[in-house]
């Protein structure tokens, strides 16, 4: 389906917006600064079942609203603030391109015509550090795990303290093998 574009100034707005959310057309809404309060249903799922019929009250008025139906926010200024009860309800992307994003796509480019074999190199140790970095998550779940789970005092639990030593040495490995 083809996105659909509009903004809070556009006086289509609500037109658009029923629209799409009738026939499931993504709807992309530009130069958000701030929420128009008749988002609030859509933002907060507020969708009842009516006789097979899935609904959203927008205004004084139910509107059908189609499964594949998603709507984008978008602002021009980088760093904007939203509201903390909107940045809750949606999933915040920033695609700010910054001076060492911008920097570590153009080296991936060039490795990845001038030199294909270091960049297969520089890609493989890249996927390797992400496999550690989600070891040491595991491991520090493992960590917190321990320590919810032991009774009594921690200081005098030897399983608890053997347990620790472990995930200790563990974690140290895995930080070598980063470096």
């Amino acid at each position: 389906a083809n996105i659909c574009k509009t903004s809070f100034l556009d006086p289509a707005f609500m037109k658009t917006l029923e629209s799409a959310l009738r026939f499931g057309c993504p709807l992309l809404v530009q130069d958000v600064e701030a929420i128009d309060p008749i988002l609030n249903p859509i933002l907060n799922k507020e969708v009842r079942k009516t006789g097979g019929r899935h609904l959203i009250r927008l205004g004084d008025q139910d509107i059908d609203i189609s499964p594949t139906f998603c709507i984008f926010l978008s602002t021009r200024y980088p760093n904007y603030r939203f509201a903390p009860d909107l940045c809750g309800r949606v999933t915040m992307i920033n695609f700010t391109v910054t001076p060492s994003s911008l920097q570590s796509q153009c080296l991936h480019k060039t490795l990845e015509a001038e030199r294909p074999d270091i960049h297969e190199k520089h890609s493989g140790l890249m996927k390797l550090q992400g496999e550690f970095k989600m070891q040491l998550r595991i491991l520090e779940q493992s960590l917190l795990e321990a320590i919810s789970d032991a009774k009594g005092n921690i200081l005098e639990n030897d399983e608890l303290i053997q347990t620790l030593q472990k995930l200790k040495t563990e974690s140290q490995e895995i930080t070598q093998k980063t470096q």
